[in-house]
């Protein structure tokens, strides 16, 4: 996968970026692409897959249909990707969204769908711990 700039850039170049990061994110299996495993309130749809049978080191997958989503949550996957349980519920959205430069840039109905990702995460991962 390719690393996105942290650096100060303009959305345009920004979201240029984020799909062609999600170009390089693997699909999630067919089979994790239903009800089970889709993440509801988001506005385009969304999947996440965690394998938590080690808590310390969790496995966090998504995808999506609309690519600048999945670039999103390619960023969200980069970053918790492996870590423990205890991490991932620690997450703060806004720390990577500001780290990247984005929070002022995505609409309001955007990070709402990203905000909720968040929440039904750490919702998961508490249920494996």
């Amino acid at each position: 996968m390719i690393q996105p700039s942290r650096k100060p850039i303009g959305w345009e170049k920004r979201y240029r970026e984020l799909i062609e990061l999600a170009k390089t994110m693997p699909a999630l299996p067919e089979h994790y692409r239903d009800k089970a495993h889709e993440v509801a309130g988001c506005e385009a749809t969304v999947w996440l897959y965690l394998d938590c049978q080690d808590t310390a080191r969790v496995t966090v997958r998504f995808d999506s249909v609309s690519r600048i989503v999945k670039g999103l949550l390619a960023l969200i996957q980069a970053e918790l990707d492996g870590h423990s349980a205890a991490d991932i519920a620690q997450f703060d959205i806004d720390e990577l969204f500001a780290s990247y430069g984005l929070t002022q840039q995505l609409t309001p109905s955007r990070a709402n769908g990203l905000y909720n990702v968040s929440r039904v995460l750490k919702q998961r991962v508490a249920q494996c711990a």
